[in-house]
């Protein structure tokens, strides 16, 4: 039998206990209430006011073993064999430190450094719940698989290229870039070594060095260069060398008319400054620098050779360019993606470069060097977009403009219905005395100056001075991940152009020509990207001509990888 005494005791302990309870209660309830009002507080307050706290970083393996689609033998043991990318690499790319003053826009744009990164699928940078003006921040990024072999294969208007080898963008974590490869195109064979380091860790600077031993020539590659990597950096700068020698090619209706021996060499070292460091969402830029440039051509040891030899040219020249950026960034999909985080700035963006160059060639002594762009994104609603790019580049001396371009791009996106695009591109170039090695080309998929278009005819089909084309296109994106490793798309095309005008090479095509075809898009979500800031996407398109004679195959396909859809 228990005496009062007993239950005396157990009643004065639940009391405390209960006492306790209740004020650890309270303590609680007090803290969350202050944690509130102080994030209420600094809601309310300048983002300057507060400061960047704890930065947790979270590198998610390539499959996710918490999603039974994924949590697989195969997929386990590429996970194990993975090497992940370092936590440090991670930190290098973010613009805030804890400490700092919080910064929604540097957050912004620390995640899409981190997109561009050919070793990341996604990144995720974002400001987590926390108490007082002290904001803990989390980064989310998950990881790809970047060794692989390299065997590549595309083909685009009658012309195949190959290649095999070994590339890893993500060298044992560090996210440096080696790649070790044999390519063999229609110009040429050779054996390419690649060393590029997006981060050195020393003032975010770059570093590439490339080398490549060819059947026709070598060429080398080297540049250490501090980029304007976000909005906000202060300063860049930079030095580059470039050599190569190769046998260059001039075409008719896509068959080859002439070959030369070129050599070229080219020298740049600059340096540049963000004009007014308070200025957020306009950004204005001065960079001054020095390039030499030389280009000598002598006539190819091959039967293929005629008498069309392009004439030698020097430029020494210093040069000041000015930029502004706007600051209208927003994130969109299935633009030019498929299924991916796109960033898309609506702000007008302008770059105008002017040298003043001396030569050893008395037609380019004591001429000017112009280079300059304009470039914006228009959203005319929630489904549509426009892209517009206007450059103008070229040279000005003895009263006369010569290898002066101006190109003009415009593309519309209008996604008209949930999974599917109407897509239409209008592209317009004009050149002034162009060098007989650049003219203006068309055809296939593949272009000197960048050019491409008329899927259905043989690549370098027209050649000359004056260039319209017009590509219209239904496009479908795939909303499923097929076997947890890549995205599908279509689409359905027309395209319809002309290169006409002054070219070195007579051409025996000069009309309008149109094709039509279906195209498979392929884009991987596991693999690591071969360039910087591009997600692969493999093309393969079936077009037909509908003009051009009869010596032109009814059917053209094309194999070939892109960096967008």
């Amino acid at each position: 039998m228990k005496t009062p005494g007993i239950y005396c005791l157990k009643l004065a302990l639940l009391i405390a206990v209960s006492s306790i309870s209740s004020s650890t209660l309270a303590d609680e309830q007090i803290q969350v209430a202050g944690c509130q009002a102080d994030n209420a507080l600094n809601d309310s307050m300048h983002t300057n006011k507060n400061t960047i706290g704890n930065i947790a970083i979270n590198i998610h393996p390539i499959f996710d073993e918490t999603n039974p689609a994924e949590n697989n033998w195969l997929f386990r043991t590429v996970n194990y064999l993975h090497i992940n990318t370092h936590e440090s690499v991670i930190k290098n790319d973010l613009l805030v430190s804890p400490g700092d003053a919080y910064d929604d826009k540097l957050l912004a744009e620390s995640e899409r450094i981190l997109r561009t990164r050919r070793y990341l699928n996604t990144a995720s940078v974002k400001a987590q719940p926390g108490c007082g003006s002290s904001i803990p921040v989390q980064v989310d990024v998950r990881e790809v698989w970047t060794l692989v072999p390299e065997l590549s294969f595309s083909h685009s208007g009658g012309s195949s290229n190959y290649g095999f080898g070994l590339h890893d963008s993500n060298f044992l974590g560090f996210g440096k870039t080696v790649n070790l490869t044999h390519t063999t195109t229609a110009q040429r064979t050779g054996n390419l070594f690649e060393y590029y380091d997006p981060n050195t860790g020393i003032y975010d600077s770059n570093f590439l060095l490339q080398y490549a031993n060819n059947s026709d020539g070598v060429q080398k590659s080297v540049s250490l260069i501090r980029p304007f990597a976000a909005l906000s950096t202060e300063w860049t700068s930079g030095i580059s060398y470039d050599n190569y020698d190769r046998e260059d090619r001039l075409y008719n209706a896509g068959k080859e008319v002439d070959r030369f021996a070129h050599s070229n060499v080219n020298q740049s070292l600059f340096y540049g400054i963000k004009l007014d460091t308070s200025i957020r969402e306009s950004i204005h830029r001065i960079i001054i620098g020095y390039t030499t440039w030389q280009d000598s051509f002598l006539t190819a040891a091959v039967p293929a050779s005629t008498n069309i030899i392009p004439d030698g040219r020097e430029f020494n020249y210093p040069w000041i360019e000015y930029q502004h950026i706007y600051d209208g960034f927003i994130k969109a999909y299935n633009i030019q993606q498929i299924n991916r985080v796109e960033d898309i700035n609506l702000g007008a963006q302008i770059r105008f470069r002017i040298g003043y160059a001396t030569s050893p060639f008395a037609i380019y002594d004591n001429s000017y060097v112009i280079s300059s762009e304009y470039s914006q994104a228009f959203a005319l609603s929630d489904q549509q977009l426009i892209f517009a790019d206007l450059t103008a580049d070229g040279h000005y001396g003895n009263s006369q403009f010569y290898d002066s371009l101006i190109k003009a791009n415009a593309s519309y996106h209008w996604q008209d219905f949930t999974r599917g695009q109407f897509f239409v591109e209008l592209t317009a170039a004009r050149g002034i005395r162009l060098f007989k090695d650049l003219p203006l080309e068309l055809g296939g998929d593949i272009g000197s100056r960048g050019d491409a278009g008329l899927r259905g005819y043989p690549a370098f089909y027209q050649a000359g001075d004056h260039l319209q084309l017009i590509s219209i296109e239904q496009r479908f994106f795939g909303e499923k991940e097929w076997l947890s490793l890549f995205h599908m798309g279509g689409a359905i095309f027309y395209d319809e152009g002309r290169v006409w005008g002054e070219s070195a090479v007579p051409q025996s095509q000069s009309t309008w020509l149109r094709d039509v075809g279906i195209g498979l898009r392929i884009s991987g979500t596991r693999i690591g990207n071969s360039e910087e800031g591009a997600h692969n996407i493999v093309h393969i398109d079936i077009a037909s001509p509908l003009d051009g004679g009869k010596n032109i195959s009814k059917v053209q396909w094309i194999l070939k990888v892109k960096k967008s859809f």
